[in-house]
């Protein structure tokens, strides 16, 4: 029978030939019972001794080639080198790779479930990519379901770089205060990380298992005891009064607020934050020890900004938090409308604070975003930026206002848009039709007249009196009349208000540019220094 190949001790494969070969080849040494040999229209290598045909010829092979089959052998025992006739892994090794496969595909499952239930981990992963994380261990398990030594390559060597890529992972835990549990959690990741590994090289010794498995184990146990979430009473109290709701909307005033991972709104009138008593809604963050409240109200009279508004937050939270520190003060972007963001810090015994407040005006309605945690955990992924940054604004009420300051200055000629804004802001209803922001307007100019400097005076005088000479006789009475006795303060009714601001438009359109913007300029000048 032709066709049977042979493999050398060198590696070399020889062949084909026929069985007469093969038994010139066993008498004269150059092969013996161990050899490698394939049979024709096989595709495996098997021993020599096991073809039937040759045992006969197995008993005439030389000494000789015994001595060095047996030296070739020892030499590849002290390599480590196991000897096989098949290109395919041993029974044990396809075993260990699906054991890694499972492996793998169970921590898919479990990374899964995180993605779903974050809070079930411990607090110093909040944030954490679970999702991302579990699609990427259930890609290395299913690579290595058919079994092929390239994917169990590439599985290894990622396994091996996500092992390095946890080390810069510790680094920033430690730098967001993290001294405990969760750098003993992520050690043990580690652990089952490289010794998964550790279990993928294409042939391990029952020593080498054993060593891998044994981190397996240890960061399995590690991860159980360190980075589960251990809910304390506080978190349980916090957990009994919070509501299912993730996102707060008032649609009156235009403002929403969408609760970031880890916060809760809270019932109203619960006793575990420290807010106002007119608080719109509080918030707590149990795992990281941090509560927010917001507030709504009508703005001070004279508060005509943002950063006047937050002026006055930040008194009242210096009476509400002893060694209150005010820090920095940026621009914050508020859905529509543009507010102040202040960071300050404070201390409860020897734990530091730190607090955002995000405050802002829509109309002449004030409305402020509180939130402080420990400095330790303010900056995590959903810490106080977080929160601040789902804070928004659609500036409902500015619309009205501007609509209204539009139509004052449309009205009343005297009048720019600071300074109507201003009339505005020291009313009671924050919004003034154009013949009351008219009537207010002389109000203030005859209030604070001393305000102008001699030289402004005397302009005004002669602008005034250019104004008045533009109006007939008659009706240049009736208006110094009305005039005298609004800066008497008489009350004068809402008909004859609007008669006299169209009387005075008429005759101030006629002054030249040059002249509005100068009037202008001192009813603002005298209007602002009401405040």
């Amino acid at each position: 029978m032709a066709g049977f190949k042979v493999r050398l001790g060198d590696g070399s494969e020889i062949g084909p030939m026929d069985l007469a070969a093969l038994r010139t080849w066993l008498a004269q040494g150059l092969v013996d019972g161990d050899s490698p040999v394939m049979r024709p229209g096989s595709r495996k290598w098997v021993p020599l001794s096991t073809i039937s045909e040759l045992k006969g010829a197995l008993g005439v092979s030389r000494g000789k080639a015994k001595a060095k089959a047996s030296r070739a052998q020892k030499a590849r025992e002290r390599e480590g080198i196991e000897e096989e006739f098949d290109d395919e892994p041993s029974a044990v090794d396809r075993l260990r790779v699906r054991v890694v496969c499972g492996l793998l595909l169970l921590l898919a499952a479990g990374l899964g479930f995180l993605a779903f239930r974050p809070s079930e981990a411990l607090s110093a992963f909040d944030g954490a990519p679970w999702l991302e994380i579990a699609l990427g261990a259930l890609a290395l398990g299913l690579a290595l379901v058919p079994g092929w030594n390239l994917a169990r390559k590439l599985v290894r060597i990622v396994l091996i770089l996500a092992a390095f890529a946890l080390f810069p992972l510790a680094g920033i835990l430690y730098a967001q205060g993290e001294r405990g549990a969760g750098l003993l959690a992520l050690g043990s990741v580690w652990l089952i990380v490289s010794g998964v590994a550790a279990l993928l090289p294409q042939r391990l010794g029952w020593a080498g298992l054993m060593v891998a498995v044994l981190p397996v184990l240890v960061g399995g146990y590690g991860i159980y005891s360190f980075g589960r979430a251990q809910a304390t009473e506080a978190e349980q109290r916090l957990n009994d009064w919070s509501v299912p709701e993730r996102r707060f909307v008032d649609d009156g005033l235009g403002l929403t607020l969408d609760v970031p991972e880890g916060w809760v709104l809270l019932k109203p009138g619960n006793p575990l934050v420290q807010a106002p008593k007119d608080a719109r809604i509080t918030l707590a963050i149990p795992r990281h020890g941090g509560a927010a409240y917001l507030v709504t109200e009508p703005a001070p009279r004279g508060v005509a900004t943002p950063d006047q508004y937050l002026d006055k937050v930040q008194e009242k939270r210096r009476s509400e938090r002893p060694g209150f520190e005010p820090k920095e003060r940026v621009n914050a972007i508020l859905g529509s409308v543009t507010g102040r963001q202040l960071e300050a810090a404070w201390a409860d015994g020897n734990t530091p604070y730190r607090e955002v407040v995000v405050a802002g005006l829509d109309g002449w309605t004030g409305f402020a975003l509180v939130a402080w945690m420990p400095e330790a955990t303010a900056s995590r992924t959903n810490g106080l930026d977080a929160l601040a940054r789902g804070f928004a604004a659609r500036g409902l009420l500015a619309v009205r206002l501007r609509e209204a300051v539009d139509a004052a200055v449309a009205a009343v000629p005297h009048l720019s848009a600071p300074a109507a804004e201003q009339l505005m802001a020291q009313s009671e209803a924050r919004v003034l039709e154009p013949e009351q922001a008219f009537r207010r307007s002389l109000q203030a100019l005859a209030a604070n007249i001393g305000s102008l400097t001699p030289a402004e005076k005397g302009e005004l005088s002669r602008l005034t009196t250019s104004t008045y000479a533009g109006i007939p006789w008659k009706d240049r009475a009736t208006l110094a009349d009305y005039v005298e006795r609004v800066r008497k303060g008489v009350t004068t009714p809402p008909g004859e208000d609007r008669a006299m601001a169209a009387l005075l438009k008429t005759a101030e359109s006629r002054l030249s540019g040059e002249g509005r913007l100068k009037l202008q300029g001192f009813y603002e000048k005298a209007i602002l220094a009401k405040n």
